[in-house]
């Protein structure tokens, strides 16, 4: 016996905060992506500028992450901005991590 389709015209809300956490990781990670290749093209000597701009990203991956968190507890249908957010947050947050490694190791 065939299963009856069932339809739903109910329109899925998304959250804020998980639209401000996928906005915060995107923006991180292109961030993270432009500062690389800046100091690939400068050949390292970049400056301070790049430094502060880098931080600027590792705090807008930290908090896109906590607005990831915070989109579960919302009222809303969908979750997947906030997943989306989290991950990209994630990444990010690594991907800064090794650079901050690599810098201190260089320094030694």
């Amino acid at each position: 016996m065939a299963d009856k389709r069932v339809y739903s015209f109910v329109e899925k809300k998304y959250s804020v905060n998980g639209i401000a956490s996928l906005v915060m990781g995107g923006i991180s990670a292109v961030l993270l992506l432009l500062l690389l290749a800046i100091s690939y093209w400068l050949k390292g000597g970049a400056g301070t500028w790049i430094g502060a701009c880098g931080v600027t990203g590792i705090v807008m991956a930290l908090l896109g992450l906590r607005y990831g968190f915070v989109s579960f507890q919302d009222d809303c249908k969908s979750n997947l901005p906030g997943k989306a957010g989290m991950i990209l947050c994630t990444v990010a947050i690594v991907g800064w991590f090794f650079i901050v490694c690599v810098g201190i190791v260089s320094m030694m």
